[in-house]
C-alpha cells in the first residue's frame, strides 16, 4: 500500500530538512523553437522553502511523447555541446544531424524552423561567495551545415578575462562532465546499471573521477615512462661516440669556413682593383668633359621635346587672342556692356507689360464707376466718386514706369539668346581669359628658359670620338664591378650556412655534453622516481581504501533505506580491484547482485548513484528522466519518499502521471516548490507548458475530479 512521505535521517547526516551546503542551483531554463517546444518557453526551477521546511522538487509532469526527454537532452545539450558523454560524435556532420533533429518541425510542414536555442541560468558557490551564471547555446541553419554559438555571462555581464574559445572549457571546470553524468540520468541508466555486468567498470570509473585520482594515474604513468626512458638512454658510451661524431664534424666545418673566408677576401681584393681603375676612368672623363659629352643623346631629346612644348604654349595663346582675349583688355568697357545689356532688359520687360496693365486698370475703373459694385453701399453719390477717383490715382500710380525709361531709346536690341552669349563672353574676359594667358606665358616663358640652358650644355659637350673609347672602357669595368658584387653576395650566403651549421653543431654538443654530466645522476632521479611512484601507488590505495569504506557505509544505508525488506543487507564487501560488489545479509549469507529481484536491481543502481553523489562532496541538482517506470509499488514507495525528498537541494523530475501518479503526489506535495504540465497539441505538432500537474490547477490547488 502506498504510503505518504516519512522524516527520517538522511544518508549525509541530516534530517532531510537541514540547510545543505549548495554549490549548484539550477534558477531558469528557456527552450526556443527545440523539439516540441515552439517558440520561446521558459521553466523556473528555483526551490523554495515553507516554515522552516524545503521544498526541493520540481515536479514536471507528461505524457509519453509529450517531450519529457527533450527537456532532459537540452540541459545536457546546452552545458556540453558535441561533448555530451553519452554520445559519440566520430564521423563528421554525426553531431549537425543530431542537433538538427532537434529542430522544432512547424506543422503541416516538412519544413523545421531556422534556429533554435537552449539557455540555461543557474547558481554556483565558490568559497562563499554565489554568483549568477547563464549558459545559451544556439543552431543557425545554413545552406550547407549549421553553425553553432556559445554566450556565457556571469552576473549578467559577459566574462571579460576568458577568451570565447575557453567558455567551454569553463563550464566543464563548473560542471565537469563526468560528475554531472552522476546527477543527470534517466530510468533507462538506472535499468542499464541495474542489468550491466559491467556496472563495476563505471564504478571505478566514477571513483577515479570523484577522488582526482586519474591524475595520480597519469602522473605514475608519466614517471614510468621517464624512467624506462633513462635506462634506455644510459649508455655512457654512446653518448662518447656521439660527441666525438660532432666535434669532427665541426673540425670539418671550421675548415670549409676558413677557406671560404679566403676566397672571399682574394674575391673583395680584386673587386677594389676594379673600383680604382673606375675612379681613375671617371676623373679623366670629368676632366675632359665626359659628364656633358654622356648626356649628349639626353640632352638633344629633351630639346627636340621642350620644341613641341614651346609650339604648342604659342598655338594656345593665338587661340585666346583670335577669341574674345581683346574684350579683356578693356575691362572697364565689358562691365558698362553687361550693366546696359542688363538696363535694355528691363526696359524691354515694362514695355510688354505696359499695354496689357492700361487695359487691366481701364476695366478696373469702369467696374468701381458701375452701381453694380455699389449694390449694398450706404455712401452717398459723392463719397463713392471720391473713393473711385483716388483709388484709380492709386492704381495708376502704383503701375507707372521709372522716370529713366520715359524717352529712353534701347542700343542694341540683343534677343535674349543673344544676350545670355554676350553676357557669358564678358565674364569670361574678366576672369578667365586673364588668368588662362598668364598660365599659357608663364609656361611658355619656363620652357624658352630651360631650352636656352640646354642649348648652352650641348654646346659645352665635347665629340662623341674623343671620348667614346674611355665610355666603352668604363662601362666595361662597371659590368666587372657587377659580376664582382654577385659573386661576393654569394660567398656570404654560403659563409652564414657554415656558421649556421657551425651553431647547431655546438649546440648539440652541448646538450650532449649535459647529458653526460647528468648522466652521473640519472641513477639516483631514476631511484627518486621509483620511490615517487611507489608513494603515489601507496597513496592512491589508502585514498581508494578509505573513500570505498565511506561509500560502503553510505550505500548500504542508501539501499536499506530504499529496500523493501527492512535491515535485509547487513553488509557490503566491495573488491578494491575490480570494483565488484558482494551483499551480504543479516545472517551472513553472500548475494551477488544478479541473484536479485528486478526490482531490487534498480534500487541497488539508484542506492549506488545516490551514494556515489553524497561521496562526491559536491551537492548538485538531480535531474530524473522517467525514474519509475520499471519499479514494482513497494519499491516505487520506497523511491518516492525516501529518495526524491532528501537526495539533493535540488531535485527535478520528469514524470508520467502513471509514475508519480495522485497518490504519490499527494505525499510528495509537502517537498514540491513547482510543479508543470507539458501538453502536446497534435494539430500544432506543439507542446505548452502549463503550470501545475496533472491533478492541480494553476494555483496548485488540488483537482480530484475524473481521478
Amino acid at each position: 500500500m502506498k504510503s505518504g512521505a516519512r522524516k527520517r535521517r538522511s544518508p549525509n547526516g541530516d534530517n532531510g530538512e537541514g540547510k545543505r551546503r549548495i554549490i549548484l542551483l539550477l534558477t531558469k531554463l528557456t527552450l526556443e523553437n527545440f523539439g516540441l517546444f515552439q517558440g520561446k518557453q521558459i521553466f523556473d526551477l528555483r526551490p523554495e522553502s515553507e516554515d522552516g521546511r524545503s521544498k526541493p522538487i520540481i515536479l514536471i509532469g507528461g505524457k509519453n511523447g509529450a517531450g519529457k526527454t527533450t527537456l532532459f537532452e537540452a540541459i545536457r545539450l546546452c552545458l556540453y555541446g558535441p561533448n555530451l558523454g553519452e554520445y559519440r560524435f566520430r564521423k563528421k556532420g554525426e553531431y549537425e544531424s543530431y542537433v538538427s533533429g532537434h529542430f522544432h518541425l512547424i506543422a503541416g510542414s516538412p519544413l523545421h524552423v531556422s534556429r533554435a536555442a537552449v539557455e540555461l541560468e543557474f547558481e554556483h558557490s565558490h568559497l562563499g561567495v554565489v554568483d549568477t551564471y547563464t549558459v545559451k547555446r544556439s543552431w543557425h541553419r545554413r545552406k550547407v551545415g549549421i553553425k553553432e554559438s556559445l554566450f556565457v555571462t556571469k552576473n549578467n555581464e559577459e566574462i571579460k578575462d576568458l577568451d570565447t574559445q575557453q567558455w567551454q572549457e569553463f563550464i566543464n571546470e563548473l560542471i565537469p562532465p563526468g560528475i554531472s553524468r552522476l546527477f543527470f540520468f534517466d530510468g533507462e541508466k538506472i535499468q542499464s546499471l541495474a542489468q550491466d555486468d559491467g556496472t563495476n567498470i563505471q564504478l571505478k570509473d566514477a571513483f577515479k573521477s570523484l577522488l582526482g585520482l586519474r591524475i595520480v594515474d597519469q602522473l605514475r604513468t608519466d614517471l614510468g615512462i621517464f624512467v624506462s626512458r633513462g635506462i634506455k638512454n644510459s649508455k655512457e658510451s654512446d653518448l662518447h661516440e656521439q660527441i666525438s661524431e660532432i666535434a669532427a664534424e665541426i673540425e670539418r666545418l671550421e675548415e670549409e669556413h676558413s677557406i671560404k673566408h679566403q676566397e672571399r677576401a682574394q674575391k673583395q681584393s680584386y673587386c677594389d682593383q676594379t673600383l680604382g681603375k673606375i675612379e681613375r676612368l671617371e676623373l679623366k672623363l670629368s676632366s675632359e668633359g665626359g659628364s656633358f659629352a654622356s648626356k649628349r643623346s639626353e640632352l638633344k631629346a629633351r630639346k627636340t621635346q621642350l620644341d613641341h612644348e614651346i609650339e604648342a604654349e604659342r598655338s594656345h595663346i593665338r587661340e585666346l587672342c583670335s577669341s574674345i582675349l581683346p574684350f579683356a583688355l578693356t575691362p572697364k568697357y565689358c562691365l558698362l556692356l553687361k550693366e546696359r545689356i542688363a538696363e535694355e532688359e528691363q526696359y524691354h520687360q515694362w514695355k510688354n507689360t505696359t499695354a496689357v496693365t492700361r487695359q487691366k486698370i481701364v476695366e478696373i475703373e469702369h467696374t468701381i464707376g458701375s452701381r453694380g459694385f455699389w449694390k449694398n453701399s450706404t455712401l452717398t453719390s459723392e463719397q463713392k466718386r471720391q473713393i473711385a477717383d483716388q483709388f484709380s490715382a492709386l492704381v495708376r500710380k502704383a503701375f507707372t514706369p521709372s522716370p529713366q525709361f520715359s524717352n529712353y531709346v534701347p542700343v542694341h536690341n540683343f534677343s535674349p539668346i543673344e544676350q545670355q552669349k554676350v553676357s557669358v563672353w564678358m565674364n569670361e574676359a574678366l576672369e578667365i581669359i586673364p588668368a588662362r594667358l598668364r598660365n599659357y606665358s608663364n609656361r611658355l616663358e619656363t620652357l624658352v628658359s630651360e631650352r636656352r640652358s640646354i642649348e648652352q650644355a650641348i654646346n659645352r659637350a665635347p665629340e662623341d670620338d674623343l671620348i667614346s673609347p674611355m665610355i666603352e672602357e668604363l662601362n666595361g669595368l662597371h659590368q666587372e664591378i657587377g659580376q664582382y658584387a654577385e659573386q661576393l653576395k654569394q660567398m656570404d650566403e654560403e659563409i652564414r650556412q657554415i656558421e649556421w651549421k657551425l651553431q647547431e653543431c655546438e649546440r648539440r654538443k652541448e646538450s650532449q655534453l649535459d647529458n653526460l654530466r647528468t648522466l652521473q645522476d640519472l641513477s639516483t632521479q631514476l631511484s627518486l622516481a621509483t620511490r615517487v611512484q611507489a608513494a603515489l601507488k601507496e597513496y592512491s590505495g589508502e585514498l581508494q581504501t578509505a573513500k570505498l569504506s565511506e561509500f560502503r557505509q553510505v550505500f548500504l544505508e542508501c539501499f536499506n533505506r530504499l529496500l523493501r525488506k527492512d535491515e535485509f543487507i547487513q553488509d557490503i564487501e566491495i573488491d578494491p580491484e575490480d570494483f565488484s560488489i558482494l551483499l551480504y545479509t543479516k545472517h551472513g549469507t553472500p548475494i551477488r547482485r544478479n541473484k536479485l529481484s528486478e526490482g531490487e536491481k534498480q534500487i541497488y543502481a539508484v542506492s549506488m548513484l545516490w551514494a556515489l553523489t553524497i561521496c562526491s562532496g559536491r551537492p548538485l541538482p538531480f535531474i530524473i528522466d522517467t525514474p519509475l517506470g520499471r519499479l514494482d509499488s513497494e519499491h516505487r514507495d520506497r523511491i518516492v519518499n525516501e529518495f526524491f525528498p532528501n537526495a539533493s537541494h535540488q531535485m527535478v523530475i520528469l514524470s508520467t502521471d502513471t509514475e508519480i501518479d495522485q497518490v504519490y503526489f499527494q505525499g510528495l506535495m509537502p517537498y514540491v516548490a513547482k510543479t508543470y504540465r507539458l501538453e502536446f497539441n497534435e494539430k500544432e505538432n506543439a507542446t505548452k507548458i502549463v503550470p501545475g500537474y496533472f491533478w492541480t490547477d494553476n494555483n496548485k490547488a488540488e483537482v480530484t475530479d475524473g481521478v
